[in-house]
């Protein structure tokens, strides 16, 4: 422990022997200097000699003033043995008032010292348990970080996975994608869930499959027809988790060997699949993480309708648009997830095809690219940004700006673009971004297409 952290009197060593005898022997020679008749002054007025014994016990406490006050006795006794001076009369009351004092202020400050110790042991236990706390913190920050780095040299988010899957669609050959993809869909879900033990099952007709398309850890038994969690899942159409909340409401979902309820919904509110989920760490169990996970099932159900809807031959760029827009304002409105929809709306007729080349060339990966004609007969490329909140959506602009001016040598200005932007996030409605489509960006009602 650092002196300056101390609130308690060092220990007494040699020194203050050493200062003991010192003072008392310096206050006898100073009195001797000032009467020689009388050095203790113990017959002329004030007993000068009493500091010695009252100083060395403030300092030190009893024992020091106690052998400062013998000191004194032993040459006033030497003093009446030899009938030196005034001597020669033993003066009582100054031995009584001598030992008085110098014993009372030794105990006091003997009193205070053991108190100062208390609070100082206290200080010292006080300070071991921040120094472990320090510890502690310092090694969960160091985690932390380390954990930070981690995540940010792993290339797997959110947007790269839900990429990852859309290339997995495309490999897949013939009709049947959920069989296919069950295992990569359950391997993304597993791995921003986490989760240990779980499965994913088909769902036909509102009833599930029991053979499962993937699975993860042993999985118990289950009667999909009875379980009370799975009804439930059925009835509200939305994810469903062993949550207090949900016992609370008066249903027994502790009979149902399952943590969670996972259905793989569509925007056109088709359910897919199921994902069972059994077991997952319990730091991983909480709401945030569970609206992850059905913000997942979502995307994972849009990508099996879209394959569905290239089968079908639908007019894909149209109907993936709108499916988008669908999932980014339900996603907005549940879940809080941004995204941004931008229409660039082409003046110029001589630079629209140039114009939709370059938005087309610096598209991202999730973002989603509409082209269509508005009612001034003027071409116009809407762009969905999905997961992108105003301020991501201000750099995708400014990225297309620079562009046009660094391969073209144009501002936007010039070249009649006009961009358009909407937010979509929780305050947001559909009636807000159809009313952007149709009165900003001058869209015909049919080629609105949000319910």
């Amino acid at each position: 422990m650092q002196d300056y952290l101390r609130i308690a009197p060092r220990k007494i060593g040699n020194a203050a022997w050493v200062e003991t005898l010192g003072l008392t022997a310096l206050v006898l020679g100073l009195g001797y200097w000032t009467e020689p008749t009388d050095p203790l002054h113990a017959f002329s007025g004030f007993p000068w000699s009493l500091f010695a014994p009252v100083l060395l016990g403030l300092r030190y406490g009893f024992a020091q003033a106690l052998v400062s006050g013998l000191l004194l006795l032993l040459v006033l006794l030497g003093m009446h043995r030899f009938g030196i001076g005034a001597y020669a009369q033993m003066p009582a009351a100054y031995v009584v008032g001598l030992f008085a004092c110098a014993m009372l202020v030794g105990e006091f400050r003997d009193l205070w010292d053991r108190r100062l110790e208390g609070l100082q042991r206290a200080n010292e236990y006080r300070q071991m348990r921040l120094d472990e706390f320090t510890r502690a913190h310092h090694i969960l920050r160091l985690s932390h970080d380390r954990l930070e780095q981690k995540i940010a040299g792993n290339d797997q988010s959110l947007r790269s996975a839900l990429l990852a899957m859309r290339q997995r669609l495309n490999e897949v050959q013939g009709h049947e994608a959920l069989a296919a993809m069950a295992e990569s869909m359950l391997d993304v879900l597993a791995y921003y869930g986490p989760l240990r033990v779980a499965a994913l099952y088909r769902v036909s007709e509102d009833k599930v499959i029991p053979e499962p398309l993937a699975s993860l850890g042993e999985l118990p038994a289950i009667n999909f027809a009875k379980d009370p969690m799975v009804q439930l899942m059925f009835e509200h159409r939305e994810l469903i988790s062993m949550r207090p909340e949900m016992a609370e409401s008066g249903l027994h979902l502790e009979k149902s060997p399952l943590l969670a309820c996972l259905p793989l919904i569509d925007t056109n509110g088709e359910m897919h699949a199921v994902v069972a989920i059994f077991g997952m760490p319990f730091f991983a169990f909480h709401e945030r993480n569970l609206n992850l996970l059905a913000i997942l099932g979502g995307h994972l159900a849009d990508i099996l309708l879209s394959r569905e809807q290239e089968i079908m031959h639908l007019d894909i760029d149209v109907a993936r648009f709108n499916r988008y827009l669908e999932r980014s304002l339900a996603d907005a409105q549940r879940y809080e997830v941004p995204a941004t929809l931008i229409a660039f709306e082409m003046l110029d007729a001589s630079w629209s095809d140039t114009l939709q080349r370059l938005l087309q060339s610096t598209q991202r990966g999730l973002d989603v690219l509409r082209v269509c004609d508005n009612s001034k007969r003027v071409k116009v490329v809407l762009a969905l940004l999905p997961l992108t909140a105003e301020d991501g959506a201000e750099g995708y602009v400014q990225r297309i700006r620079l562009a046009l001016q660094e391969q073209f040598g144009r501002s936007s200005e010039e070249v009649g673009l006009v961009i358009h932007r909407q937010a979509i996030n929780r305050l947001v409605r559909k009636a807000a971004v159809k009313r952007f489509l149709i009165s900003e960006c001058a869209l015909d009602e049919r080629e609105v297409a949000i319910h």
